[in-house]
């Protein structure tokens, strides 16, 4: 008995540790299953009625998250999006979390920050690149699978160098403003954004300092 305890204790605290809502959910449920077996054993049948409901309520929530997963559905030029920085995501978060943005075209020239003004969007890109410009120099470049805007997207800070598109480029784009809501009210995502972003300004700093040991 000692033993269905712990592992009653042990599956709340995964739970409560798990990434993801539907692991989440799925880890309730296994809680409440132990916690019937647990009841029954030590207290008889009545005392199976309370965690038998823990369990059928973190199934049916898992239920439903997985069912959700199944519908998403991602196109062609989102998979590198689903697939690289949203990696970490379920299915239905990421397609959820993708359509608070947008898709765009976008034209050579486009500015997607300015050097010393808040950052109005993040934005990814899908195909296309784009030059940094700091100080009225040269600094680096963007190319296809970079973010742009995601340096001081969270702190509200000015861009630290202008992004202009080289080439006609397709991005993801997203308001500032609705991804910082976005995030607070979904801590686990924010969690996977700002390692994306951290990875994301490393690879850029990377490319800087191998371009400049090249010239």
């Amino acid at each position: 008995m000692t033993f269905l305890f712990l592992a009653i204790f042990a599956a709340l605290l995964v739970s409560l540790l798990w990434r993801s809502a539907r692991g989440g959910d799925a880890m309730i449920a296994i809680a409440g299953i132990i916690g019937t077996a647990y009841g029954f054993t030590a207290h008889g049948a009545y005392a199976v009625i309370l965690p038998l409901l823990v369990a059928l309520i973190g199934g049916v929530q898992a239920g439903r998250g997985l069912l959700a997963g199944r519908k998403a559905r991602f196109a062609a030029f989102e998979q590198p999006l689903r697939k690289g920085p949203f990696a970490p995501m379920d299915r239905a978060t990421a397609r959820h979390l993708i359509d608070q943005g947008l898709w765009i075209d976008a034209s050579a020239g486009d500015e997607l920050t300015r050097e010393g003004e808040p950052v109005s969007h993040l934005h990814w890109i899908a195909e296309g690149d784009a030059e940094v410009i700091v100080e009225e120099s040269p600094a680096g470049t963007c190319g296809p699978h970079a973010f742009v805007g995601e340096a001081t997207l969270f702190s509200g800070e000015p861009a630290t160098g202008t992004v202009r598109l080289r080439k006609d480029s397709k991005l993801w784009s997203v308001e500032a403003e609705v991804l910082r809501a976005y995030a607070d009210a979904h801590p686990e995502v924010r969690q996977i954004l700002d390692h994306g972003f951290t990875l994301s300004l490393a690879e850029k700093l990377d490319a800087m300092n191998r371009a400049d040991a090249a010239s």
